[in-house]
């Protein structure tokens, strides 16, 4: 399993055809933007950078918001992480 890491939006063009069934995506900084939209692929987004941008309670359903603790576990449990930016 690989964690992708997004920060920006146009980022997800580079990694989109890339992310396997079974990988999972980190939205941080300002790649939070894109868990306004459903995507196809399990999305997690982290916390801060949702609410600093003012988007607490406007995520799309299938976007779970996780704390810097469950993204190192989520990168501790992970093969590889890649970043997309």
């Amino acid at each position: 399993m690989i964690v992708h890491t997004i920060n920006k939006v146009s980022a997800l063009g580079l990694c989109n055809n890339l992310i396997a069934e079974d990988d999972k995506v980190v939205l941080l900084e300002d790649g939070v933007y894109l868990g306004l939209q459903p995507l196809p692929f399990l999305v997690f987004a982290i916390r801060f950078d949702v609410d600093a941008r003012g988007l607490g309670g406007l995520l799309a359903a299938q976007t779970e918001s996780i704390d810097y603790s469950d993204f190192v576990r989520l990168c501790a449990e992970a093969d590889k992480v890649c970043s997309w930016f």
